[in-house]
């Protein structure tokens, strides 16, 4: 039994998502267990992008379906995906998403538990590789260490959510949004360079004052072009460290990828949840780990991950 999932939104995130899949496919063969049975995009009519295959359908609404996927991961940008999470969870179907705005998440994940519940299906929320996976390591310092303070320290590298909020201001051609580690452990600071020729005094005050950017130094550069300073790398540096205990962890890589991976396996972690009738929005580090693994049994998982 395959789990049925469908991609809302192609951008990064969507491309990296079935760029994941079809590597889980190339490995596993028909032992994979995720399928792809849709893309759901707003311009479906409009051109097929080259990196969809053609026996995956490109569509606008779920509806057209002759049945409704297990899951759908959201990959909308956060100041837009909830509103796809509320409207596929009030169908009946179970979301993973990855909005990472910290600050809202136990706020949202309270209002989309009530949605879920009262329709019988699951939303993982805020899945990702920060919030999401270093959202698990923090819980797992805490209790190896649990009077210490975990602090994690972002950068160098971009920030797509920051990177999509600038791009979105009037007057702005193109941006990219640059996270930096801060002056000290648990802090950051942005480095936006932006492409304007108009009202860069307007626009360098919409950035900084910005909820994404108010609580950051942030530095705004406005150049003829991003192209040398755009990247798609991330890094994320966790630390704890008391008397009797040190403990650390990086992780570093391509940013859409760690984010899109996580989401793919949390596909699991819905369809699990749901078939147990388990039914509310869940962040991951409120689900078992090897529940977003792949494997029919628990005893399949422990010996996939060498326990």
């Amino acid at each position: 039994m395959k789990i049925n999932i469908a991609i809302s939104s192609f951008g990064n995130i969507g491309r990296a998502i079935l760029k994941t899949h079809q590597e889980h496919v190339a490995k596993f063969g028909e032992e994979h267990d995720i399928n792809v049975v849709a893309i759901i995009r707003r311009n479906a009519g409009g051109s097929r992008h080259a990196d969809i295959p053609d026996n995956i359908p490109v569509i606008t609404d779920v509806r057209e379906l002759k049945s409704n996927p297990d899951v759908i991961l959201c990959a909308a940008p956060s100041a837009h995906v909830q509103e796809d999470v509320k409207k596929f969870l009030q169908m009946g179907i179970c979301t993973v998403d990855c909005y990472d705005s910290h600050s809202q998440i136990i706020k949202s994940r309270e209002e989309l538990g009530k949605i879920a519940k009262k329709n019988n299906t699951v939303s993982i929320f805020a899945t990702g590789w920060d919030p999401g996976f270093d959202s698990i390591q923090r819980a797992l310092f805490a209790q190896l260490s649990p009077i210490g303070e975990t602090f994690t320290t972002f950068g160098p590298g971009r920030s797509m959510g920051h990177t999509t909020e600038v791009k979105g201001i009037k007057g702005v051609q193109d941006a990219v949004s640059l996270t930096l580690p801060g002056d000290k452990p648990g802090t950051q600071k942005r480095k936006v360079y932006v492409v304007a020729n108009e009202e860069q005094q307007r626009i360098e005050s919409e950035i900084k004052k910005h909820p994404y950017f108010v609580n950051d130094p942030t530095q705004v550069q406005f150049v003829p072009s991003i192209a040398e300073y755009d990247t798609n790398r991330h890094q994320g540096n966790l630390i704890n460290s008391v008397d009797d205990v040190a403990v650390e962890l990086t992780l570093s890589g391509i940013n859409p990828i760690m984010t899109a991976n996580m989401m793919y396996a949390a596909a699991r972690a819905a369809y699990r949840a749901c078939s147990n009738k388990e039914f509310g929005c869940f962040t991951v580090a409120e689900r078992a780990p090897l529940d977003f693994i792949q494997g029919k049994t628990v005893e399949e998982r422990l010996l996939r991950i060498r326990y």
